[in-house]
């Protein structure tokens, strides 16, 4: 009786220790940490064009301006 009992906790125990699933992966999540400052230069980028669409137009009607002057 005594020995059925060792036997039972020791099957209890060493189901506890299972060994980790292999479909879930141990290696650490991708690099994440710049994330959220890439984030920021891509939005810094997109507003980087804007602004240089917005100098450009400006640019043009400014030189249209100067070539009707000179005509005049």
């Amino acid at each position: 009786m005594r020995t059925i009992f060792i036997l039972c906790i020791l099957t209890l125990l060493s189901a506890c220790n299972k060994k980790p699933d292999p479909k879930v992966s141990s290696e650490p999540p991708a690099f994440n940490i710049a994330e959220p400052q890439r984030e920021q230069l891509q939005k810094a980028k997109e507003v980087e064009q804007t602004v240089q669409k917005a100098a450009d137009a400006q640019r043009q009607v400014i030189d249209g301006q100067a070539a009707n002057q000179v005509e005049k």
